[in-house]
């Protein structure tokens, strides 16, 4: 265990192996990246139970390329210090109960391919700033409790192929110039959820959100749900960027769909 690799490899192992329940940055995961910053590529324990926040000391971890804390327990806020991450190309803390604005600094992730924040509590404006994510091509910000409408830098995204923000009700006004319908309306309809893109921001905005189980096929136009899309292309994108590697991905892309059916 000599090369850098394999010294990556056997710290993703113990990333993936904690299942048990537990503060997040009590985690033998954690304290080894803190402690090995250099050699911390990849944090992934997706649902593992984890409580707690997440510490402003994951802006250290500069050398991290993919952040999979997703189906756990976390709260409190995004810390701003996420905008050192600049190898960073996925971020998914969705399905989370995290709360507070999208730091702006997250548009300094230059590599940034997936951020996937959906299915938390967050609240205030999208930041401007996602302009600048020139790579992006998943922007999943859906059933949150977003305001406000979407910026306009949004539109020179141009390898956006996938923006979810549908059940944020009070999110309203005009979808970017430059966002391809597919890109937003394959996944969510504007009725969706209460949003109101596409119309005026009204001065009472709603208090609450449906939830996507209220909406079916036959009652929304184009609806297609959450579940059978988002883990479709899950699989296909880690296949292609980890082909035949890390057999722990198809596994995990399994075991997603398994907890979401249960929901």
């Amino acid at each position: 265990m000599t090369t850098p690799y394999t010294a990556v490899a056997v710290v993703m192992l113990l990333f993936v192996g904690s299942a048990s329940a537990g503060r997040f940055d009590q985690t033998s995961a954690y304290q080894t990246c803190i402690t090995t910053p250099a050699s911390c590529t990849r944090l992934i324990m997706t649902g593992s139970s984890l409580s707690g926040t997440l510490p402003s000391e994951l802006g250290t971890l500069t050398s991290l390329i993919r952040m999979e804390l997703h189906i756990n327990q976390l709260t409190g806020t995004l810390p701003s210090e996420l905008g050192a991450l600049t190898r960073l190309t996925g971020m998914y803390l969705w399905n989370n109960q995290l709360t507070g604005t999208i730091p702006s600094e997250l548009g300094m992730l230059a590599s940034l391919t997936w951020m996937e924040l959906l299915r938390n509590r967050l609240t205030s404006t999208v930041p401007s700033e996602l302009g600048a994510l020139t790579r992006l091509s998943d922007l999943l910000l859906s059933e949150n409790q977003l305001t406000g409408t979407l910026p306009t830098e949004l539109g020179a995204l141009a390898r956006l192929t996938h923006m979810w923000v549908c059940s944020n009700p009070s999110l309203c006004g005009d979808i970017p110039a430059g966002v391809t319908p597919t890109a937003y309306s394959g996944y969510c309809p504007t009725a969706l959820g209460g949003t109101q893109l596409g119309s005026d921001c009204p001065t009472s905005p709603p208090t609450s959100a449906p939830t996507e189980s209220t909406y079916t096929p036959t009652s929304v136009p184009g609806y297609q749900p959450l579940k059978d899309n988002w883990f479709r292309k899950r699989d296909v994108a880690r296949k292609e960027a980890f082909p035949q590697k890390h057999s722990w991905y198809r596994k995990q892309a399994k075991r997603e769909v398994d907890m979401n059916s249960t929901k």
